[in-house]
């Protein structure tokens, strides 16, 4: 008979910040698509640039909508842990995924005073003249109250960004703030994007028991919620998003 031994059990992605703002009201994802990049396994770790003894499992740009059904077996199948060193006893996770986001809300959320959708950004949503591309990690645009919801892109801004206050962004509120907090989430620790041009966010988790590597290949079973996963927020006549912190769970046996 075989034998099969839980070997650890954790909370896995995201979200990784702290809003300072606060938002009126939240709602569940119908679609809400994150990029996995990189997975590691580390022996310790002190900080998101130290991952001791790395062994990356998995290497390669993967979308991935956790609100869909197969969302688990598609996150499971990511990366081959049989790399891992039998014998090697680890402790941490590194996780790199892209600061973009695609998601898309199930019933029309309170901003406040406006009912919001998320929308397909227009090409002029970050200001006329400029890209998305250009300005996704500096802005945060707003779309119509309203309508009907489709996908849209909600990227990790820096740590200070600027709010637009219409739907092309040509009038602005400057130095918001977006924390990214270390250890009060599912992370351990969490990129911080000072300034940062980057496409990469990583985080740390600690595994809740360390992981010994032995000759049986490993039972990935993971799980996602992504109730009130969306954030809704009036700017005057308008809706501006944010994504919020699914709840994932891994467990490997």
């Amino acid at each position: 008979m075989k034998k099969i031994i839980n070997i650890f059990f954790i909370t896995l992605i995201l979200f990784l910040s702290k809003i300072s703002m606060v938002y009126s009201a939240t709602g569940d994802a119908a679609v809400y698509k994150i990029t996995m990049r990189k997975l590691e396994f580390c022996t310790g770790s002190t900080g998101v640039s130290n991952c001791d003894d790395a062994v990356v499992v998995g290497n390669s740009d993967t979308v991935i909508d956790i609100a869909s059904v197969n969302a688990g077996e598609t996150a499971a199948s990511y990366g081959d842990p049989m790399v891992l060193p039998l014998g090697e006893t680890y402790t941490h996770m590194r996780v790199t995924i892209d600061r973009k986001f695609t998601v898309k809300n199930v019933t029309a959320i309170s901003g406040g005073s406006n009912t919001c959708n998320t929308k397909t950004l227009a090409s002029d949503a970050f200001t006329s003249g400029s890209s998305e591309s250009a300005r996704k990690y500096t802005h945060k645009p707003v779309v119509a109250a309203g309508g009907t919801a489709a996908e849209q892109n909600i990227y990790l801004v820096n740590d200070t960004y600027i709010r637009c206050n219409n739907a092309t962004c040509g009038a602005t509120t400057g130095s918001q703030s977006q924390t990214y907090a270390q250890g009060t989430g599912s992370s351990l620790f969490a990129s911080t994007h000072a300034s940062d041009t980057g496409n990469d966010h990583v985080l740390i988790y600690k595994l809740t028991a360390p992981y010994v590597v032995t000759m049986m290949p490993p039972i990935i079973d993971i799980a996602f919620g992504t109730q009130d996963s969306i954030q809704a927020n009036d700017v005057g006549s308008l809706c501006m998003f944010d994504a919020s912190e699914p709840i994932v769970t891994i467990s490997i046996k």
